[in-house]
């Protein structure tokens, strides 16, 4: 039971802090998919110090601002969480920097809230610092809520899965996202996404003909092709006007985070297997002579990294010229993906 006259006022802390043990002790020893649901879970999930991971850290102090609250020791209790806000602080401002931690900010919570509960002395001084803390933690903590919300809407693609290997931001007012799109026509329909990015109104329509377009069963190439050469003005609603351009808003945040100022901008995970390169020895090795030929390719513009096909070796391009954009196929290898006959990384 709770030793002090005083510990009626830091109830409310105890049942903070012996949550916040019970949770970051849980995250210690949960499987870390459960929780990484951000970027910041990911990044920050094997993140130890002196080889103990920071969900022990968080275990201990949380448990030992429930002991001084049970033993009513309420100076120590508020000095204390205190010194758990000013760190929390701290790894806020971290994420702030890099990315948002969903699970961190759960704890993040917990601490404040402990931290509010627990009466402090009245002091004037001391309460003016206090309350400095907490303003610079609030701010960062809704800089991060704000991160994590943009990052959990994610992206729209009007066209191909959301963990293609390949994803390409396009414009359909870009001349050169449309040879890029034209240099993918042939690509496997699993190898691409394509998001879609309005630089201004009539792309909106144009991309909304295209959407309709591909509905119907129109490639993407042949639905851009058909918006650019017989635009129309489909008829929406000011609902699906207003859904559409919060979709496209989306896409285009997503472009700005990566730093790039031009379309089109093309995005790839993994490599995809080349049927020419080196061999194991170091060697050189080609194609054998009844591969398939390289498919044409209009050449690409742009930022992007031209990707190597399967389809054979793609011819050079001319001096002066980009490189040309040759055909892509489904056999990705990467950490991990597919096919199942690809080495996994250690």
């Amino acid at each position: 039971m709770l030793a002090s006259n005083r510990s009626a006022s830091i109830w409310g802390g105890f049942l903070l802090a012996a949550l916040g043990a019970a949770f970051c002790a849980w995250a210690a020893i949960a499987p870390s998919e459960s929780l990484c649901v951000s970027t910041g879970c990911s990044l920050y999930s094997n993140l130890t110090i002196w080889g103990l991971p920071l969900w022990w850290y968080g275990t201990g102090a949380f448990s030992l601002l429930a002991l001084f609250c049970i033993f009513g020791k309420q100076g120590a209790a508020r000095g204390f969480a205190w010194l758990m806000l000013a760190a929390d602080t701290a790894l806020l401002a971290l994420m702030a920097l890099t990315a948002p931690c969903a699970a961190c900010l759960v704890v993040a919570a917990l601490i404040a809230g402990a931290f509010v509960a627990i009466p402090g002395e009245p002091r004037r001084d001391r309460q003016q610092r206090i309350s400095i803390l907490l303003l610079v933690w609030g701010g960062l903590f809704f800089a991060n809520g704000a991160a994590l919300a943009t990052e959990r809407m994610g992206t729209w693609n009007l066209t191909g899965p959301e963990n293609a290997p390949v994803t390409l931001y396009f414009s359909p007012s870009c001349p050169a996202c449309r040879q890029a799109i034209t240099a993918l026509a042939g690509a496997a329909p699993d190898t691409v996404a394509y998001r879609p990015v309005a630089e201004n109104d009539d792309d909106i329509l144009a991309i909304e003909q295209m959407r309709r377009a591909i509905e119907q069963g129109a490639s993407v190439a042949d639905a851009l092709r058909k918006a650019v050469e017989t635009p129309e003005a489909p008829a929406m609603s000011l609902y699906e006007q207003a859904r559409l351009r919060w979709k496209l808003l989306r896409n285009k945040a997503r472009v700005l985070s990566t730093g790039a100022d031009r379309l089109p901008v093309m995005l790839m995970a993994g490599m995809p297997r080349l049927p020419f390169g080196h061999g194991a020895d170091g060697t050189a090795t080609t194609a054998p002579a009844s591969s398939q030929p390289a498919r044409p390719a209009a050449p690409q513009q742009g930022p992007s990294t031209p990707v190597q096909g399967q389809a054979g070796k793609p011819a050079p391009a001319p001096t002066g010229q980009d490189t040309p954009l040759p055909f892509l196929t489904n056999d990705f290898a990467g950490c991990g993906q597919t096919p199942s006959s690809n080495a996994t990384c250690n």
